[in-house]
């Protein structure tokens, strides 16, 4: 499952040379924004003021995710008490 996001991620193939469809589906996959600002700060050298974008969409999409894993495992450990 991970080479496949990885691959749509824009790691290895320009996200510009897939179908419009893809690049707007990936725009979901957290990836997809750590390729972007990779790319900007090791490639480029880029700052925080370049690279804010990516970094803040990363950070939003991490938030969710903690935030579901977190309910997640209040459920659990509240089913065990």
């Amino acid at each position: 499952m991970l080479l496949p996001l990885q691959m749509l991620s824009g790691s290895i193939t320009p996200r510009e040379s897939m179908p419009k469809i893809v690049q707007e589906v990936m725009l979901l996959a957290p990836t997809t924004h750590f390729v972007e600002l990779g790319q900007a700060i090791l490639y480029r050298g880029a700052g925080l003021d370049v690279a804010w974008r990516p970094f803040l969409i990363l950070m939003a999409i991490g938030s969710v995710l903690f935030a579901m894993a977190l309910r997640r495992f209040r459920r659990t450990i509240g089913k065990m008490a």
